[in-house]
């Protein structure tokens, strides 16, 4: 995702997936694999530096915090489009070269969402 690390796109994907704001130990848990555990200070450092961005809010629970999104993927990805629209001399131009991109499944969902009648965020 535009703007973040690779590490710190994989915790917001964590926090993301998750309907509980999880503790440290809790993110270096799920982000751990069969060939890599990273170190818990990194994770700390790089779910304060999430904080400090505005990504993520947090929590005292006992001594330590609980992190969730301070936002979902959705309205985060679509800020992201939205940036790049503006930074677009031609923004109309973008969103229907990128809407002849989309897959039938999207283009229902863009049908419903202008109609009123699909899904919310």
């Amino acid at each position: 995702m535009k703007g973040l690390g690779a590490l710190e796109s994989q915790v917001m994907g964590v926090l993301w997936g998750e309907v509980d704001a999880l503790s440290v130990h809790d993110v270096v848990d799920r982000l751990s694999d069969d060939r890599r555990v990273p170190a818990y200070t990194t994770v700390l450092t790089v779910l304060t530096h999430l904080w400090e961005k505005g990504w993520v809010r947090r929590e005292k629970v006992g001594r330590s915090y609980r992190y969730r999104p301070s936002r979902s993927r959705a309205e985060a990805t679509t800020d992201l489009l939205r940036e790049i629209l503006d930074a677009s001399p031609d923004a109309p131009a973008v969103l229907l070269h990128l809407a002849r991109t989309a897959s039938a499944h999207e283009v229902e969902a863009l049908r419903e969402g202008l109609s009123g009648g699909g899904p919310r965020p």
